[in-house]
């Protein structure tokens, strides 16, 4: 352990931990600070597109495998929930505090960031409340969430369509899966984060598929991806083999707008392509970013992150740093 750290990284996922991998096989001093609430912690379902071997992983165990390497090389990784950031290169001081998962409580210091925080997902409510769906949410292959990387997992399933944000993101899902079955149907919840608005009805009368409306009351699963079954509030029971979520992600970007750094209109920090944000000394890797939300995505822009930050931190014999991308120690131009 050290007092003073060459970077930090916010965030344990896939990019936070290749990453860290990058910068401490680079005998880079490297301090990650995961505190354990990102999906990937709690992904049962199959990973299918990311290069990994001859065989296919379930996701907390490829981020297991993830970590495990990049402590393997000499990162440090606490479990830990960051509320407080503040500083400037080439002194940043990070500061955490217990939650309802971590027990940390301290403050560390470091010359670079990266902030890898992802997203927050917006679950389905059922009787009300959204915590009710995390059982089905962390059962293997009984519920989906993203089309880009889990639509094959469909292929000839009867599938419920369990809307927690728009018409048109439970419509894109829809249209993602048509590849793969013809059992679509929508189910509307009432009480979803995006209310239901008229003219939105016309686009789901509109389209090819069966469609619902409704509050869930209960949810039961006794053969998860092959019997499982919503019951709403009207009594009505609807069974199928999985469910798919078209749901709201929230970046996590707070900790990274204390010290400034710019994020679009939706809350995604925005970097160059590289990484690169507009603070000076602090970059950003995957979910977080305006990026499609795919492990593959995450540990590469983590690597291309990690990358610019070593060479960005130089070493001793060189007094004038000529970099690969020289640029990458100018200010990011956001216009």
């Amino acid at each position: 352990m050290t007092d003073f750290y060459d970077t930090i990284i916010v965030g344990g996922g896939p990019a936070g931990a290749a990453g860290a991998l990058h910068l401490s096989y680079h005998n880079r001093t490297v301090l990650v600070l995961d505190r354990g609430t990102s999906p990937m912690h709690f992904h049962t379902n199959t990973i299918m597109n990311f290069p990994a071997g001859p065989t296919y992983y379930e996701g907390r165990t490829l981020l297991r495998q993830l970590q495990g390497v990049a402590k393997s090389s000499g990162a440090e990784f606490k479990e830990a929930d960051v509320v407080e950031v503040k500083g400037k290169y080439p002194e940043f001081t990070v500061r955490t505090d217990r939650s309802y998962r971590t027990s940390d409580e301290s403050e560390y210091k470091a010359k670079t960031l990266l902030f890898a925080t992802g997203t927050a997902r917006k679950h389905p409510k059922v009787d009300g409340m959204w915590r009710k769906w995390l059982p089905v949410a962390n059962v293997g292959n009984a519920a989906y969430y993203c089309p880009d990387c889990e639509a094959p997992l469909c292929k000839g399933k009867d599938v419920v369509i369990v809307n927690a944000g728009t018409v048109g993101s439970a419509l894109h899902v829809a249209h993602s899966l048509g590849r793969f079955t013809k059992d679509v149907r929508i189910l509307m919840t009432e009480d979803s984060y995006m209310p239901i608005e008229k003219e939105d009805l016309s686009r789901l009368d509109d389209s090819p598929y069966e469609w619902i409306r409704g509050k869930i009351k209960d949810i039961t699963f006794p053969r998860p991806g092959k019997v499982q079954s919503l019951t709403l509030e009207s009594g009505e029971k609807i069974r199928c083999n999985v469910f798919f979520v078209a749901h709201v992600a929230e970046p996590r970007t707070e900790p990274a707008q204390q010290i400034g750094v710019e994020v679009d209109k939706r809350g995604n920090i925005i970097t160059d392509h590289r990484g690169k944000t507009s603070v000076e000394g602090v970059w950003a890797a995957g979910d977080c970013r305006a990026i499609t939300q795919q492990v593959s995505m995450a540990t590469g822009t983590g690597n291309y992150a990690a990358l610019m930050i070593n060479q960005y931190l130089g070493n001793k014999y060189e007094s004038e740093m000529v970099f690969d991308h020289p640029e990458c120690r100018s200010p990011l131009h956001l216009d």
